[in-house]
C-alpha cells in the first residue's frame, strides 16, 4: 500500500483528523467546523488526503481504516487522539472498533446517516455514480456539491467568501475521483450498534441541529450507544466559539503520554 502524503503542523501530542467526503487536507484548512488551526498551540495535528486523492483508491470506511493504521504505524504512533468529520467519523469509529489498543479518545464531527437511514443515502450515491464517466462533472453532482451547508451560514455571515473557497475546493478533483469516492461511500456505513456500544474511550460527538445530510439522530444514537461520551450541539457562532474552547478543553484532558 502506497501511502499518502502526510501534513503535521504544531507539537505535542498527535491528533489525527480524518476529513470527510468532498473535503481534503486543503478545504480543511480553509473550514473546519473545528478549528485545526488553533488545536497546532496545543496539539500536532496530522492531516493526509485519503489514497493521496487518487482515481483509483478504494475509499470504503474500512479500507480507509486499513490506511489510518498504516499511517499511525509509518509514524510510529502508538494510542493517539483521533478525529473526522461525517466520513471521517465513519472511518474513526471503525478504527476505535476494529484497533481499540491504537484509539486514545474520540472526537465525531457532523456524524452521517448510519444503519437504516443510510440505505436512503446509497441510493442517491448509486445514482450520483451512473451519472459519472471519468471524463467531467456530471450536472446532478455539481448540484449536490452546491447545496452542500459547509460552511454553516452563520460562519459565512462572519468570514464571508468562505463558502465560495470550499465549492471551488470541491470541484477541483478529477473526474474520476468523484465515482470512486462515492462508490466508498455507497459500499459503507457504521460497525453494528453492539460493536459500537463496546467503544470504551473519552467520546465528544459534535453535531448540528438541522444538517439534513448529518442529521442529529445519528449524533445522539451515538451518544447514547458510547458510555461517558458528550454531546455538543452547534447552532450559532457563539456555540462555534464555545465549542473550539471545549475541543481544547477535551484534548488537554485526554491527551496522555502517546507511548502507552
Amino acid at each position: 500500500m502506497k501511502l499518502p502524503s502526510i501534513h503535521i503542523a504544531g507539537t505535542g501530542q498527535p491528533f489525527i483528523w480524518l476529513h470527510g467526503m468532498l473535503n481534503s487536507v486543503e478545504s480543511d484548512s480553509v473550514y473546519s467546523l473545528i478549528d485545526l488551526e488553533s488545536l497546532q498551540n496545543q496539539v500536532s495535528v496530522v492531516r493526509y488526503n485519503y489514497c493521496n486523492k487518487s482515481i483509483t483508491g478504494d475509499y470504503s470506511w474500512p479500507a480507509l481504516t486499513n490506511e489510518l493504521i498504516s499511517v499511525l504505524d509509518a509514524q510510529k504512533y502508538g494510542k493517539v487522539l483521533m478525529g473526522g468529520l461525517s466520513m471521517g467519523s465513519g472511518t474513526a469509529i471503525y478504527a476505535a472498533v476494529r484497533f481499540p489498543e491504537r484509539v486514545k479518545a474520540l472526537v465525531l464531527v457532523t456524524p452521517p446517516p448510519a444503519w437504516e437511514k443510510r440505505e436512503k443515502i446509497k441510493a442517491v450515491y448509486r445514482k450520483v455514480i451512473s451519472k459519472t464517466n471519468g471524463e467531467r462533472i456530471p450536472e446532478i453532482l455539481k448540484r449536490i456539491i452546491q447545496l452542500n451547508q459547509d460552511p454553516p451560514e452563520y460562519f459565512e455571515q462572519n468570514h464571508p467568501g468562505t463558502k465560495q473557497r470550499l465549492l471551488e475546493h470541491r470541484l477541483s478533483f478529477e473526474p474520476q475521483y468523484y465515482t470512486q469516492i462515492y462508490l466508498g461511500g455507497a459500499n459503507s456505513d457504521f460497525p453494528s450498534r453492539e460493536q459500537i456500544s463496546q467503544i470504551n474511550v473519552p467520546t465528544l460527538i459534535i453535531a448540528h441541529p438541522d444538517d439534513p445530510n448529518h442529521p442529529l439522530e445519528t449524533a445522539q444514537e451515538l451518544n447514547k450507544l458510547i458510555k461517558g461520551s458528550e454531546l455538543v450541539i452547534v447552532s450559532d457562532y457563539e456555540d462555534y466559539q464555545n465549542l473550539q474552547i471545549k475541543v481544547r478543553y477535551f484534548m488537554a484532558n485526554h491527551g496522555f503520554d502517546n507511548k502507552s
